[in-house]
């Protein structure tokens, strides 16, 4: 009798895990406060690995609301039908958020240098870029370290930026595309492990849109590209695995222009919204069966109605769940039920917005290691 109980009987710290885990980061900033066993314990790798699989478990967005001719910068949090404003003190650095992971997100702003001359070679105007990673959560941040080709006068035209990350992996990896007339396009990769950037080869790199727009899927980074092929104008996308090896995926003649990248369900995928008539879009959605082949299945479409005619500003999914966004309105949609909810920003016709990215909070370190 006592060998059965005690099989089923949790220890104490099981159970204070477990609770603590519920929690989000704010109030387990307070809870490190409380003694040093609840510090040493928050603070622990395999509590902040369990804290992040329990938020993954209920992701929300984060969205980058501005207002057009004033500095004013909110950045807002959407967990279904609530939004919440985070912390001000490091909103600056949302001014260009690119994906977000693991609880992290990679910012990226643009810089103009005023220096006339530098060995000889007019350099007046040329743009610089920072990458900075940071955890709204805990109101941390890491400025990376300039990538070498930025530095280099022939690379004034920055890219593209995407992020690898693998949720096992104590390890993400920023791909930073550089285009001069010289040489087309360069990569550099920078490693959180070694903390510095690297030269890779892009021989199979013809053009990629200047937009910072990507998915990564089990540690492969896929953006959309275009190209001029026989005169037309076609879309591929272009993936770099973990192992930085660069390849192109064709994607569904149906579709070429205007689709969205997403992680479905593990999946990679291809959201593209039309609007069919006032106040209603339809909606595809393409899943990616064979890389090699470029094989795609339609998995389904539907429509998304707003009570007033305002374009999709953007799309973002996660899980089994789209989220809808307009100037005035967003919608969440769940794909297995196929039902639908819109909401109303509570925010006034002025505001813009950004971009839209999913979301899990978590107790990371920004340089992406669980053991530090």
């Amino acid at each position: 009798m006592n060998d059965f109980r005690n099989k089923n009987v949790f220890e104490p710290e099981e159970i204070l895990i477990y609770v603590l885990a519920k929690l989000p980061v704010k109030s387990l900033l307070i809870c490190k406060s409380v003694c040093k066993y609840w510090r040493s314990l928050i603070c622990s790798p395999n509590f902040k690995r369990w804290h992040l699989i329990q938020s993954q478990e209920t992701p929300s967005y984060i969205v980058h609301h501005y207002r057009p001719g004033n500095q004013i910068q909110l950045l807002t949090k959407i967990d279904r039908e609530t939004t919440q404003i985070l912390p001000s003190c490091i909103r600056f650095y949302f001014e260009g958020m690119v994906c977000s992971f693991n609880g992290l997100v990679c910012c990226i702003k643009h810089h103009t240098r005023h220096v006339c001359k530098c060995d000889h070679v007019d350099i007046r105007g040329m743009k610089k870029l920072s990458i900075t990673i940071c955890n709204p959560a805990t109101q941390r941040f890491l400025l990376l370290p300039p990538a070498s080709a930025s530095d280099c006068p022939n690379h004034n035209n920055l890219c593209t930026v995407g992020v690898s990350f693998h949720s096992t992996i104590n390890e993400y990896k920023v791909f930073q595309f550089f285009f001069s007339k010289q040489r087309p396009y360069e990569c550099m990769v920078y490693s959180s492990i070694t903390g510095s950037w690297k030269s890779l080869a892009t021989s199979t790199v013809e053009h990629l849109e200047s937009s910072n727009k990507h998915v990564c899927i089990n540690g492969t980074v896929y953006w959309l590209c275009r190209s001029i092929l026989d005169g037309w104008l076609v879309a591929h996308i272009l993936a770099v695995d973990w192992d930085e090896k660069f390849s192109i995926i064709r994607i569904p003649e149906e579709e070429t222009m205007n689709g969205i990248l997403a992680n479905l369900e593990g999946c990679l995928s291809i959201v593209v919204v039309v609007e069919d008539r006032p106040f209603r879009h339809r909606f595809d959605i393409w899943v990616l069966k064979d890389s090699k082949k470029s094989i795609w299945v339609k998995k389904f479409s539907d429509y998304m109605s707003f009570s007033t005619r305002d374009q999709i500003l953007w799309v973002d999914v996660q899980i089994n769940e789209i989220l809808f966004g307009t100037r005035k309105q967003y919608a969440l949609y769940n794909i297995h039920t196929r039902s639908r909810r819109v909401f109303n920003w509570a925010f006034g016709p002025y505001w813009s917005f950004s971009l839209s990215i999913a979301y899990a909070e978590s107790f990371l370190p920004c340089n992406g290691r669980i053991d530090s």
